[in-house]
């Protein structure tokens, strides 16, 4: 039994790094950026300190940062030792996991419009409401911040800077923090069993927002997985304030940030926090469960979406280990993208500063102008710096989402590979290489899915109800191969080459 405990926290905790590590990486330098190129004074004008649009700016430049709840955690404390409000942080640490323009267009596209656009005024309402009464009602003293230590030196040692503080930031508290974030949802991966989510949130349970919400807080989540489930929510016809309770506190939060916040403003302050975070949550999942339940959605009586959550494995699989190893390798190949490798050596290398340091003043060496300025030195105001972040970061954005979600042809050439692959090992009796296989091709049609509605700004009917008919003989595979049903897997199988051709032939038509 201690074996399959351990590989099945090992294998979790390495799924969660792999990805979390991008958004940890982006996090720490967006922190730096502020520190280093902005400094104290701006940051607190860029986040409209003093005035009434503090929360607002804070909501909206949550929503153009593509960081999780795991990387926010170095920006919420760059924007603290900033002198940023307190509700403004509030608002900022919230939103800025949730919404994403890759992670929003993805909802657009699974879900209802008005349904993920509801989504987002509600939880925009949350954090409006809890940071003004985080300001207004917890009688703590204005930060008088000292964090004015002036920017570098313009050139190649403001860039230096930058690298500087990002790294030394992970060999700080913020790995701390970060690791918090992570062991809590490896822990509930372990101790919820194989399944246990997968009839927990269908429509007719009254309960499913609160156990939602419960199970949701320690659980780590990034935008884009987030949004995938809630879309899969729709579709399979669950629970929508379920949906709406993981969307907030699913993707939204985490232990190490709400750590961090009991660490800096004290344990009863966070308690009250996290009690308004959770009433006013479960509140506005009941209250929009009814009004946005999709009509002429047969309930499906269960749902995989969330087995990523739970333990991997069942108790009387054998070889936990093996499969576990199997299984990592199978996750590392398919979604690792490099960031594991940076956040490993932007680790290390900020252990190696924090001892050089010791010796080295490095922030005076920023600090300090020993050169003459030369003719092609070029110093930029701040506020073209700050048009180009922004503009960068849409455009970024939106480049990522065309990489990301590739044309309905291109794809298709992929995904009858990948299909091929899952009806294949399915009626052969390859078990663990038909559970591979069968989950590449439910996220590639989704993205098939997506991909079309980036490109026309619709997506046909027919063509979404083939869609969904394929990913529900997928599910029916998917049990049949769980169950290791011999009888009835190879039925199974041909069911969904039968319904991949009917997605193929819309889509290609």
């Amino acid at each position: 039994m201690l074996e399959y405990y351990i590989a099945g926290a090992g294998l979790r905790l390495s799924q969660v790094i792999i990805y979390s590590s991008l958004w940890i990486v982006a996090g720490c330098l967006i922190a730096a950026i502020f520190r280093r190129m902005l400094g104290a004074e701006k940051t607190r004008r860029v986040f409209a300190n003093g005035s009434r649009w503090g929360l607002v700016a804070g909501w909206l430049i949550g929503m153009l940062l593509p960081v999780c709840s795991l990387g926010v955690i170095p920006i919420v404390r760059e924007l603290h030792r900033a002198g940023v409000n307190r509700g403004t942080i509030v608002a900022f640490g919230l939103t800025a996991p949730l919404f994403n323009p890759m992670s929003v267009l993805y909802g657009l596209t699974l879900s209802d419009p008005i349904a993920i656009l509801s989504f987002s005024l509600c939880a925009l309402l949350i954090v409006s409401v809890l940071g003004f009464l985080w300001d207004r009602w917890i009688p703590l003293k204005t930060e008088n911040s000292s964090a004015d230590e002036g920017l570098p030196v313009v050139g190649i040692k403001r860039t230096l800077a930058v690298f500087y503080t990002a790294t030394r930031e992970l060999a700080g508290p913020t790995l701390v923090y970060i690791a918090i974030g992570i062991m809590g949802s490896v822990f509930m991966a372990v101790l919820l069993p194989k399944g246990f989510l997968q009839d927990q949130v269908e429509r007719e349970n009254l309960f499913a927002p609160i156990t939602m919400a419960v199970l949701a807080a320690p659980i780590y989540s990034t935008p884009l997985l987030a949004m995938s489930q809630i879309g899969g929510m729709f579709q399979h016809g669950n629970s929508i304030g379920a949906a709406f309770s993981l969307l907030i506190l699913g993707a939204g939060a985490n232990l190490g940030l709400i750590s961090w916040f009991a660490m800096t403003y004290g344990i009863r302050r966070v308690i009250v926090f996290c009690l308004l975070l959770i009433t006013t949550t479960v509140s506005l999942a009941y209250l929009i469960d009814k009004p946005l339940y999709p009509k002429g959605v047969e309930p499906a009586g269960h749902s995989h979406a969330f087995d990523v959550y739970t333990h991997p494995f069942f108790p009387e699989f054998p070889e936990h280990f093996r499969l576990a190893q199997r299984k990592a390798y199978e996750f590392y190949v398919a979604n690792e993208v490099g960031a594991t490798f940076i956040l490993m050596g932007m680790i290390i290398i900020g252990f190696v500063l924090t001892l050089l340091s010791r010796k080295f003043d490095f922030n005076a060496w920023f600090l300090s102008d020993t050169k003459t300025k030369k003719g092609y030195d070029i110093i930029l105001p701040g506020w073209l710096l700050g048009i180009v972040s922004v503009v960068s970061l849409i455009l970024a954005s939106v480049a990522g989402c065309f990489l990301y979600y590739p044309p309905a042809n291109e794809l298709l050439a992929d995904l009858i590979i990948v299909n091929s692959e899952a009806v294949l090992t399915a009626k052969t009796n390859e078990w663990e290489a038909a559970e591979k296989w069968i989950s590449y091709s439910d996220d590639l049609s989704r993205r098939l899915e997506v991909g079309v509605f980036l490109r026309t700004g619709k997506i046909d009917e027919f063509q979404t109800t083939k869609a969904k008919l394929y990913r529900q003989k997928l599910d029916d595979l998917r049990e049949a191969v769980e169950a290791r049903n011999k009888e009835t897997v190879e039925e199974k199988a041909m069911d969904v080459q039968r319904a991949y051709r009917r997605m193929s032939s819309a889509f290609r038509n």
